[in-house]
Order: C-alpha cells, then sequence, then structure tokens
C-alpha cells in the first residue's frame, strides 16, 4: 500500500470500474427496455426488474465469502470476461422474440454483480492508506452513481437509434477492457497456511456474523437498512405518485426529480471527497438529520398544493439534499465498517451490509405502495419522518458510545 489516495493500483481498479459499470448500465437498461417492447405488459416487466433484484440479495454473502478467500483481482477479471462472452452469446443468439433470454440474461448480470461487487469494496482498504479512505469510498460511489446517472441515458440513446447489437457490442467491448485492465492489478492476499483445514462458506458467514454481533457495528447495519426501508423507498415509490398523481405534472417534470436524485448521490460523494480527513464518522448522525428533516420540508409542497410548479420545486430541491446528506452519511458509515473489520473479513462483512439494504429496498417499497393507497400523501411523509428520527437517535447514540 503506498502513502497517496492516486497510488497506480487504485487508479487502475476505479478506471476498470468507470469501464464495468458503465457498460453493464447501459445493457441492463436496454434490456429492460426490450423486454418491455416483446411483452407491452408491464405487470412482466415489473415482475423481471423485481426478480432481478434477487441475486444481490441471496448471493452477496457468497460474493463475500469469495473475496476473502481468493485473490481479487482474479475474481474481478474472470467475473468481467465470463459477462463479457455471456453478452456477445446473447447479442448473437439471444433475440429470438421471447422474453426469456433477455430476462435469463439481466438475472445472470444481477448474479455477476452480487459475486463481483465484494471483491471491489473490499479491495478498497488494501489499496490506499486509512487516513485517505474517506475519500477513496467517496470516489467509487461517484463511479457507481456516475454510471447509474449516465447509462440509461447513453442505453436509451443507443436502444433507439442502433438497437440492441449496438449495445450489446458496446457492452462486451466495456466489460473486456476492464477485465484486461484489472489483469494488472495487484491487490494484497493472504492465502491460508499450508495444510490448515479451511472452514466451509457456511462457517465463514457465521463468522462474519458473530463479529457484526460482538463489534457493535450491528445496530449500524440496522441503521443503514432502516434508512432505505423508509427513505430510499419514499424517494422511490412516493416521489412519482406524488408529481404524477398528487400534483398531476407530466413524465419529463418527474425525470428531473428523479435525476435530482442521482445527482444528489453524486454530491454527497464529491463533498466527501473533498473533505477526506475533515469528516468524521462521529458527527455522521448529522448528515443523517438533515437527510431526514429534508421530508420536513415537503410536507407544506404536499399539504397545500394549490401551486403544483411551487410544490414540485420543493419536491425537486428537498430530494437533491436529501439525497445529497444521505449519501455523505453512507460514505461515512461504509468507512466506518471497513475500518473496524479486519482484513480476513472484509468481504464477507461488506456483503452483510449490502444484502440487509438491498433486502430493505422492495420491503419499503411495498409498504409504500400500501400507504398510499389509504392516507393522503401528506400523511405518508409524516409517517416516513417520524419512523427516521428513532434511526438518527440510534445513530447518534451509537458514534458517541466509547
Amino acid at each position: 500500500m503506498t502513502n497517496t489516495l492516486f497510488s497506480r493500483p487504485f487508479c487502475l481498479m476505479l478506471l476498470g470500474q468507470v469501464v464495468s459499470l458503465l457498460g453493464n448500465a447501459i445493457l441492463r437498461f436496454s434490456l429492460s427496455l426490450y423486454v418491455l417492447d416483446l411483452s407491452g405488459s408491464a405487470s412482466l416487466f415489473g415482475a423481471v426488474l423485481a426478480a432481478s433484484m434477487l441475486p444481490t440479495i441471496l448471493l452477496s454473502p457468497l460474493g463475500g465469502v469469495l473475496a476473502d478467500r481468493l485473490p481479487r483481482q482474479k475474481i474481478m477479471y474472470t467475473l468481467d470476461f465470463l459477462t463479457a462472452i455471456a453478452v456477445w452469446n446473447f447479442g448473437l443468439f439471444g433475440q429470438t422474440g421471447s422474453t426469456v433470454p433477455p430476462a435469463a440474461l439481466l438475472f445472470a448480470l444481477s448474479a455477476i454483480q452480487a459475486c463481483y461487487q465484494p471483491s471491489v469494496l473490499s479491495a478498497v482498504p488494501l489499496l490506499v492508506p486509512q487516513a485517505e479512505l474517506t475519500r477513496a469510498n467517496g470516489l467509487v460511489t461517484q463511479v457507481s452513481a456516475l454510471s447509474s446517472l449516465l447509462g440509461p441515458v447513453a442505453g436509451g440513446l443507443l436502444y433507439g437509434f442502433l438497437g440492441l447489437d449496438a449495445i450489446c457490442c458496446v457492452s462486451a467491448g466495456c466489460l473486456l477492457a476492464s477485465g484486461v485492465m484489472e489483469l494488472f492489478l495487484r491487490i494484497p492476499f493472504l492465502p491460508p497456511a499450508p495444510g490448515k483445514n479451511r472452514p466451509s462458506p457456511l462457517s465463514d458467514l457465521r463468522e462474519a456474523a458473530v463479529f457484526l454481533a460482538r463489534s457493535g457495528l450491528l445496530p449500524l447495519l440496522m441503521v443503514v437498512a432502516g434508512m432505505n426501508l423508509f427513505l430510499s423507498s419514499l424517494y422511490l415509490v412516493g416521489l412519482p405518485y406524488f408529481i404524477k398523481v398528487t400534483l398531476n405534472l407530466s413524465s419529463q417534470l418527474y425525470s428531473l426529480v428523479e435525476a435530482a436524485l442521482g445527482l444528489g448521490t453524486i454530491l454527497g460523494a464529491l463533498f466527501t471527497g473533498l473533505r477526506g480527513q475533515k469528516l468524521s464518522f462521529s458527527r455522521s448522525w448529522r448528515y443523517l438529520l438533515l437527510s431526514v428533516l429534508s421530508l420536513g420540508a415537503m410536507l407544506p409542497a404536499l399539504a397545500f398544493p394549490a401551486l403544483p410548479l411551487l410544490s414540485w420545486a420543493v419536491l425537486l430541491l428537498s430530494a437533491l439534499l436529501g439525497m445529497t446528506f444521505a449519501g455523505v452519511f453512507s460514505i461515512l458509515a461504509q468507512t466506518h465498517f471497513q475500518t473496524v473489520t479486519p482484513t480476513s473479513l472484509l468481504g464477507k462483512v461488506g456483503s452483510f451490509v449490502t444484502a440487509a439494504a438491498t433486502c430493505a429496498m422492495p420491503l419499503g417499497q411495498g409498504l409504500y405502495g400500501l400507504l398510499l393507497d389509504r392516507l393522503p400523501p401528506w400523511g405518508v411523509l409524516l409517517l416516513s419522518l417520524l419512523a427516521c428520527l428513532p434511526l438518527v437517535a440510534l445513530s447518534r447514540r451509537l458514534q458517541k458510545a466509547p
């Protein structure tokens, strides 16, 4: 490990992430459009997208075990090469007019990412000095957020003008280029001692769970999952309902709010990257509180929607600030997890965090779907605000503990 943030290994890994995630995001968005075009069914479209989230929940722990057992760069380039081959084959043989091949590829992409990302996240503390870990996590988050923001835009344009064949070529090329870069990546790895019996994967996961419980990190994991359950899910389900149904505004205006959510994540990552060592986990609860209070600004906009465009502007600004502050808290919490966790458990503990946070999202989306059918919009917002405040209090108590 070098004493600078922008060391050759970290820059190489980051560049590989830019190429790999962008190619993946372009393809995933285009495949979802292709499924919708083939089926013409919103319910099938939604079911395919929901099912594609399952591998992230189910296989992230396996990805964590692999990240701690094998050289991380080998996992990364092997999965990138395998994904490139799968995408290329789909481009040649998968466009049969049936929704099964694209749905299967979406499922496979999600499964591969579930096994891939733990290696990336657990590699960050091994490639940068601890003093630069917050900035490094901010940069990794920026890459992911930019890919999520630009991928659908690029995917929509390429799909509309060039078709799925061209997208498969672009995506496979991106993944192949990422894999080649990762061939030259060197991430510190300590192999097991010769002759030593290696515990089973289940024992590995049990060890990580015991560590989370004994280290005091389990309550923080509950806070992270709870914020996805009550805050992030509200943004994903509530905002389109508030804008299109409550305020009766256009899809174009909603798309700007969704873009603001992505921009907020990027701004939060940029802020942590710039501030770096000046930010501390002991004060991160304040950013969480500011994120929750952004919901309070939305309350009057929905309780008194006499001027729809003014209410929309309030929702847009509140969503932007809320995601910015939530992004700062998320990066500081991730850095704390990595700092406290032993190197031998980095992958497994990180995968538990990912699985818990991901699992909370569909639960929250279902919850808000039910609430919006039974309560006025301002009532749903108020419930979300009240549900998040105990999480802020728990976070503050954890950060004040010795």
